[in-house]
């Protein structure tokens, strides 16, 4: 039995960071969009069930924005014999079982806070579906409660949950869960919603949990492709592929500039890199994106700094336009992130906070080490403890492994060293 997946679509969205040069491209680069090509892909997949893990709306006065592309979908899975189950968000709340009610073919699970059940039968496989509904906009403590009488009784057959929630956040008002309570719960799957970054995956012990991420890509902020997850039920384990079906992709592209010999070079540079970003795009299919947006990130040494930099201002790439891949693209933002060589070791040997700043960089570049360690974990506490902050809650959360908490002391290692350098006697 195949079952397709999503979550976060949040129909009635509107994207930020568009150019105003699109034409009738922009009307296309919408939640409704990615609805309708998850729609196709369920119908040419031949999936038993279409399941959502909540804010399929935007928010409460989206209903008629939402209603037309929501039952045009449904009705057409239902014509198809595909159920389509989901669950409410914090989003939709209030406006998914007004949905859901006007929509006859739409199963929403849960609905109060209660969490509901059922079985899927399909080609002599069966499988548990089970689900809980956002009964308010905020919900303080977890909403595993009463997850084990739901549970009670179901067939042996593998059991997925379908759950809008905040994970390892205990003090949050959005359905705070751990992952340790989700893993002591006989489920095979927990299908999550609510952070837009994709985290669904496999444990050790063979157990699949994580965000299924956004099936729309609406900012700069969520960067990478975005889409559902086919997963297929009957073998010894769970099958999952991710599908990408967002028309709409942000991404950061980085150019590095070393190399230019003269400052005109940057252009090609520019040009050349987008092209290969939209040949590895071109992969993707029928899921793959109408237009990307794009931050690009100049990077690099180079002793003509100051002329680069001028030569993109009047070349600049954001007023450019450019296809690749079969895709509009268009630069949203430019990181110039280009510094004088500067002779790392010879300023090392030195004393003063120049010396410190230069040997910090050489011990960011060597080989794993005791000391280098103990710089990026103290890095990542710190790195932590700022998106954990109010006003990030939003976005997606940063990886933070090794080779990423160094890449960001290393950018402002540079910076600060190249600023110190321009001001030495």
């Amino acid at each position: 039995m195949k079952l397709l997946c999503a979550a976060d679509l949040h129909l009635g969205r509107q994207p930020s960071r568009l150019p105003d040069d699109l034409g009738g491209l922009a009307e296309h680069l919408t939640p409704a969009e990615s609805w309708r090509r998850l729609v196709r892909l369920a119908i040419d997949e031949g999936v038993a069930a279409v399941l959502l893990a909540g804010d399929v709306v935007e928010d409460a006065y989206d209903f008629f924005e939402a209603y037309s592309d929501l039952r045009r979908g449904a009705e057409e899975l239902a014509d198809a014999g595909i159920a389509l189950l989901t669950v409410a968000g914090n989003h939709d709340v209030e406006v998914l079982p007004r949905l859901a009610e006007a929509v006859p073919t739409v199963k929403l699970l849960g609905e109060g806070g209660r969490w509901d059940r059922l079985t899927l039968e399909a080609d002599g496989v069966a499988v548990n579906v089970v689900g809980w509904s956002w009964p308010a906009p905020q919900v303080s403590g977890s909403p595993l409660q009463g997850l084990a009488d739901a549970i009670a009784g179901l067939p042996p057959v593998a059991t997925l949950g379908l759950l809008h929630c905040d994970l390892d956040q205990p003090r949050s008002p959005y359905a705070a869960v751990s992952r340790a309570d989700l893993a002591a719960a006989p489920i095979d799957a927990w299908l999550l919603g609510h952070v837009h970054k994709p985290s669904f995956a496999c444990d050790a012990s063979g157990r699949w949990c994580g965000y299924l991420g956004s099936a729309f890509g609406a900012d700069p902020g969520e960067q990478g492709p975005r889409g559902a997850w086919l997963i297929e039920v009957g073998g010894e384990a769970l099958d999952v592929e991710f599908v990408p079906l967002s028309p709409l992709l942000f991404d950061t592209v980085e150019v590095d500039v070393s190399a230019a010999a003269a400052p005109s070079d940057v252009s090609a540079l520019i040009a050349e890199e987008l092209s290969a970003h939209g040949e590895r795009l071109s992969g993707l299919g029928e899921g793959g994106p109408l237009a990307v947006g794009v931050r690009l990130r100049l990077v690099g040494r180079h002793a003509h700094r100051n002329e680069l930099q001028a030569h993109l201002g009047r070349e600049d790439p954001r007023e450019a336009p450019l296809s690749f891949g079969g895709a509009r693209y268009f630069v949203h933002d430019v990181s110039f992130e280009v510094y004088p060589r500067i002779d790392l070791a010879a300023v090392a040997a030195t004393d003063g906070p120049r010396a410190l700043m230069a040997r910090r960089l050489l011990l960011l570049d060597g080989p794993p080490g005791e000391e280098r360690d103990r710089l990026i974990a103290r890095a990542r506490e710190r790195l932590l403890e700022t998106a954990g902050l109010s006003g990030y809650r939003d976005l997606d959360p940063p990886d933070l492994n090794d080779d990423a908490v160094a890449a960001v002391l290393r950018r402002a290692a540079t910076r600060l060293l190249a600023e110190m350098m321009e001001g030495a006697p």
